[in-house]
């Protein structure tokens, strides 16, 4: 896109710069992908008239084919750049079946590269700390083999946890940066995307019982390298390898440590190479929280473990999967949640200062012990340990809402997502703490926002129809739970929401098909009773909900924890 003859545009306290793909508030730098900076840059200067999705789509991505979703992405990224909340359409007006315009009044200013308007973007960009970074997959140069195709996001993976424990810089999490795993990627457009400030992006190329790796920390900011290593080792010193890169990140980011965070930054885990190895697979594998993809992290989590039966870590990665198998698996929690919580507490036996450990246990007590003091206890203790954890926030935040503490369960789930902004699951659980609050608007914004970054998400669409539900929009929530089960391929926890749905649209046909489906599945094989209590509420026979709901406590089902705030059974 051609640079247009003014180069600096003013609204509201916002200052964009043309010609050097510059966002600024208040002379502080606004993250921005460069399509969605083009994309603000074409409404701004067609500002006042519509401009159709056609015409956008056109000049953003002249030469690709791409769909209406990222287009519609790059719009819900604006806004939320530009502070517009639910309701708030101070920049950008869309309109229904046309497109968008850009409704702000606009000051132009034409500067040179030496005026004043770069010199301000100059002095805001040198005098902002690095306060985040991105560690992004690591892409392999050489042939793709079985045993390396997980190591790059391996190495990316162990970077992160080092790094995570230091308290003066937000990291990036590795389920923000695993959708970079398998494409490639501009860091630093990926590095926008993320919305931090820095990225440390690498390459290797494993060549027999070698391993090369090529590193390079980028500044957002001015484009500058920062740092740049390469490193030739034999692959049984690929934890040399991450000491050092750990180390002169550090150094390069001129981050204040103390001794224990020195210490954390070259902690290792394990020792041997192939231990490590079985648990970035399962960590991958548990990243796409999918039945068979916790199955597979479960068995990649016992392998390392054979090999290395003190890697503390290895454990975690067991217990995590155990904890999800329950909610995505369709197991009996008696099944899982011991074996989740034999393997956090072994952690750490092994070692008592493991913040992931801390949160898995808390996960464990809440969800299956309904000991809500030893949860928090454990959460606060993981948060300490690890203040950069957005896991530990996450948990904690979807733990205290069920005990009615809304303000509290919605500020920490803020916390989680200020540190994985682009997180699905975090995202989907902040809509479903305001949807518990009974702040139905807000967490309709909420979940819409989270289906327009992942339009496949269902459990964002369970809960967005169970909104729409509140808000007497049957026909709404139909449409949208249909869509949540066609995704989910039948689920029953996304049928029962469905039969739930239409009952109360009074379509009581059919929600007695899915009742009658729902029964005969459970005689088959495990099914929450919970979710089937959840269609015998809709049809208003209190006496069958009831019962199923005491066989739901018998089975310490895992939905059961939100009883006392989910709207569906205030009745």
């Amino acid at each position: 896109m051609s640079t247009p003859p003014q180069n600096l545009y003013e609204f509201g306290p916002f200052r964009l710069d043309a010609l050097r793909c510059l966002l600024l508030r208040g002379g502080r730098h606004v993250p921005l992908s460069p399509k969605a900076f083009e994309t603000l840059l074409v409404l701004v200067l067609n500002r006042g008239r519509v401009i159709r999705k056609e015409e956008l789509i056109k000049r953003i991505w002249p030469d690709s084919f791409v769909e209406e979703g990222n287009l519609t992405q790059n719009i819900f990224v604006l806004r939320k750049a530009l502070g517009e909340g639910p309701n708030d359409h101070r920049y950008i007006v869309t309109v229904p079946g046309q497109g968008y315009r850009f409704v702000a009044p606009v000051r132009e200013a034409e500067t040179t590269a030496g005026g004043d308007g770069a010199t301000l973007a100059d002095e805001a960009e040198s005098t902002e700390r690095v306060a985040s970074v991105a560690v992004l997959p690591f892409k392999n140069l050489g042939d793709e083999n079985d045993e390396d195709k997980y190591l790059g996001l391996g190495l990316a993976d162990a970077l992160i946890t080092r790094l995570s424990s230091l308290s003066s810089i937000a990291v990036r999490s590795t389920t923000a940066v695993i959708r970079y795993a398998d494409r490639q990627q501009n860091p630093r457009e990926a590095g926008h995307e993320l919305g931090v400030d820095t990225v440390l992006a690498g390459h290797f190329q494993r060549a027999g019982e070698r391993i090369r790796v090529t590193v390079q920390l980028v500044s957002l900011r001015d484009s500058k390298t920062l740092w740049a290593e390469k490193f030739d080792e034999k692959f049984t010193d690929v934890f040399s390898v991450q000491d050092s890169i750990s180390e002169q990140v550090a150094r390069a980011l001129t981050l204040k440590l103390t001794a224990e965070e020195q210490r954390l930054l070259t902690k290792r885990y394990t020792q041997n190479t192939e231990a490590f190895q079985a648990f970035i697979r399962g960590r991958y594998f548990w990243n796409k929280r999918t039945a068979e993809g916790l199955k597979k992290g479960i068995e990649c989590a016992q392998q390392a473990i054979s090999i290395d039966p003190v890697y503390a870590l290895a454990y975690v990665g067991l217990a995590d999967s155990y904890n999800l198998l329950a909610g995505h698996g369709g197991l009996p929690p008696k099944e899982t949640f011991p074996k989740a919580k034999s393997a956090a507490m072994r952690a750490l036996e092994i070692d008592n200062t493991l913040a992931e450990a801390y949160a898995s246990l808390a996960f464990v007590s809440y969800r299956f012990d309904w000991d809500w003091t030893a949860a928090e206890k454990n959460f606060q203790r993981a948060i300490e340990l690890k203040p950069n954890y957005p896991t530990a926030y996450h948990w904690y935040g979807e733990s205290i809402v069920a005990m009615g503490r809304f303000a509290e369960s919605i500020a920490e789930l803020h916390k989680a997502h200020e540190l994985d902004p682009l997180s699905i699951p975090i995202n989907t659980d902040l809509g479903q703490s305001y949807y518990f609050a009974r702040e139905y608007e807000r967490s309709e914004d909420q979940l819409l926002k989270t289906l327009e970054m992942d339009s496949s998400f269902v459990r964002a669409r369970v809960l967005c129809g169970a909104v729409y539900e509140q808000r007497g929009m049957h026909d709404a929530a139909i449409e949208m739970l249909q869509q949540a089960v066609a995704l989910s391929e039948n689920n029953p926890l996304t049928l029962s929401g469905l039969g739930h749905a239409y009952a109360l649209a009074g379509q009581t046909a059919e929600a007695g098909r899915i009742l009658e489906h729902l029964l005969r599945l459970s005689r088959e094989r495990y099914v929450s009773a919970y979710n089937i209590a959840v269609v015998y509420t809709g049809l208003k026979q209190p006496d069958a909900a009831l019962e199923l709901l005491e066989q739901a406590y018998d089975n310490r089902d895992v939905w059961l924890v939100w009883l006392k705030v989910n709207p569906r059974f205030d009745s």
